[in-house]
């Protein structure tokens, strides 16, 4: 992997503080999230402090996970995808999120389909109904041009569900932008629009939570040459005292 074009330490210095106190109000959050690991990554701190304040959460995956690995013949999609749901599962229970929080739409995993394409309004629907029964006052949901195509599906899914529903916060979540970002993929943002949280007490049980996600985090899946491991550099992105936020205003 290579980085990306931006200077981050000079990027995220421009970041402004979310008071802890700030996060009080909120009672009601979905997190939306591409993969079984993206919210232990993107917002598990931020997870585990709502959820120490008594605000219902419920994350919501948008596909199966079941393409990490697609030439494991001992892991084969059907396998993986059970693996990765439990590894969620054991990652936002650590978070203090019950499975029965949890929703898996069930889009297949490097194919979610983009707006207008063959699916997507079936997976709207459903967000739709989730966001209307939830109420939230707070959604997550990874950067609008987060270099992956389920991310920029995730987010599109969203925005077409928001059109119609009662206004709410969205802050989007970096994942592969450290990584990944083509010049056109970083953000313009306005001052004040870059936000960062401090985690730091909620750090340790962030870490417990992304080191759940086994398949991803080690070699346990061992007869796939290609398939995906997060490195110890990107992890490294994320288990700092603070996650990012853009927050559009």
């Amino acid at each position: 992997m290579r980085t990306n074009p931006l200077n981050k330490k000079l990027f995220l210095e421009h970041a402004s503080e979310i008071s802890h106190n700030d996060l009080n109000a909120i009672k009601s959050c979905i997190v939306l999230a591409p993969h079984p690991d993206d919210e232990s990554l993107g917002c598990g701190g931020l997870i585990a402090m709502l959820r120490n304040k008594d605000a219902d959460v419920v994350v919501v995956v948008t596909t199966d996970g079941s393409q990490s690995h697609p030439n494991s013949k001992l892991f084969p999609p059907y396998r993986l995808t059970s693996i990765r749901k439990l590894e969620v599962e054991n990652a936002l229970k650590i978070l203090g999120v019950k499975n029965t929080e949890i929703i898996f739409l069930g889009g297949k995993d490097a194919s979610l389909p983009m707006s207008h394409q063959p699916g997507f309004d079936s997976l709207l629907e459903k967000l739709t109904v989730i966001i209307e029964q939830r109420k939230p006052q707070l959604i997550l949901v990874p950067y609008e041009l987060d270099p992956h195509c389920d991310h920029r599906a995730t987010w599109q899914l969203l925005n077409e569900a928001l059109k119609n529903a009662e206004p709410t916060k969205v802050w989007e979540y970096p994942i592969w932008l450290y990584e990944l970002a083509e010049q056109n993929d970083i953000p313009k943002l306005a001052p004040s629009e870059l936000k960062k949280l401090n985690i730091e007490n909620f750090l340790d049980a962030k870490k417990k939570a992304i080191a759940s996600h086994i398949s991803q985090t080690t070699k346990m899946i061992d007869d796939d040459p290609t398939g995906f491991m997060l490195t110890d550099d990107v992890i490294a992105h994320f288990t700092t005292e603070y996650e990012y936020f853009i927050d559009r205003l």
